[in-house]
């Protein structure tokens, strides 16, 4: 191998060259070159010289460390462990049929899952999704007793007009708290809200009516929770994130079906062709 010169000067050896040579070579080990045009074609156009520089200098140091290793696998390796040849024709045949999948869902338009679809799906596997766990929507902040933020965080928060129209304020409030969560539209489990929190809630079908707001304390800290919304069980449909997750099922479903559609008819062409041959005449 080659020795490697010091990057400035190999630039400088490269660009004096350039006016000789079509392609300079940038570096040689065991017999294999690696040529400019292979280099610039790795390094973005957007780059600073200073940083094409230093990847250029990564690069060709990988490159010949690769050629080291591969040098050596052939030296030592028998003939028998080099030989690729089915394994290399099997991952070339993965990647065209692959190629030829996405070719044929490239168009998403088709796979479009209507609001219909989408809660005819929603509705047909409710009760498989279900879990049998109470589940609240809340706003509470946990903070030290005797903050002086309790007051106004109280007045805020225990108002729904001013809890929705003034969050910022409350945020703004709560940036010193210990601990506070103020999304609406997140589900949590009631039974881990009752066991973080020094509260017992007996009448839980009551809990918008006459529970709604809460305010407690224990030896370190000082509680103010607003209940929401409750449910007595959990289904698939309760976030956007499970919505999204089951849209995108039923557009893989859409893709597979139409894919499998596509090669049925393409089994069928051949064979009426005669360029296939199948045991039983199919």
């Amino acid at each position: 191998m080659k020795a490697r010169l010091p990057f400035l000067c190999l630039l400088l050896c490269l660009c004096l060259s350039s006016c000789k040579q079509k392609d300079p070579v940038v570096a040689e080990a065991y017999n294999a070159k690696l040529y400019l045009s292979q280099l610039a074609d790795q390094i973005p156009d957007n780059y600073l010289p200073a940083d094409s520089a230093r990847l250029a200098q990564t690069l060709i140091e990988d490159w010949v460390r690769q050629q080291i290793i591969l040098h050596e696998a052939q030296q030592t390796l028998p003939l028998r462990q080099q030989n690729f040849s089915r394994e290399l024709a099997e991952y070339k045949n993965t990647l065209l049929i692959n190629a030829y999948y996405q070719l044929l869902t490239s168009d998403s338009t088709r796979f479009e899952v209507s609001d219909e679809e989408l809660e005819q799906f929603l509705q047909k596997y409710e009760s498989r999704y279900t879990v049998n766990r109470e589940i609240i929507k809340i706003n509470y902040v946990k903070t030290s007793k005797g903050s002086k933020v309790v007051k106004e965080l109280k007045e805020l928060l225990f108002d729904d007009e001013h809890r929705v129209d003034e969050k910022q304020r409350i945020e703004e409030l709560c940036a010193d708290s210990i601990e506070y969560f103020l999304e609406d539209n997140n589900w949590l489990y009631l039974d881990d809200i009752q066991n973080e929190f020094p509260i017992e809630i007996k009448n839980k079908e009551s809990i918008l009516t006459q529970n709604k707001y809460i305010e407690t304390e224990d030896n370190e800290y000082h509680y103010l929770i607003v209940f929401l919304d409750y449910k007595s069980r959990r289904t698939i449909n309760e976030t956007e994130e499970e919505i999204a997750a089951a849209r995108m099922m039923l557009i893989q479903q859409k893709k597979q079906a139409y894919v499998q559609q596509q090669l049925d008819e393409l089994m069928q062409r051949s064979l009426q062709s005669g360029q296939v041959a199948m045991p039983g005449g199919r």
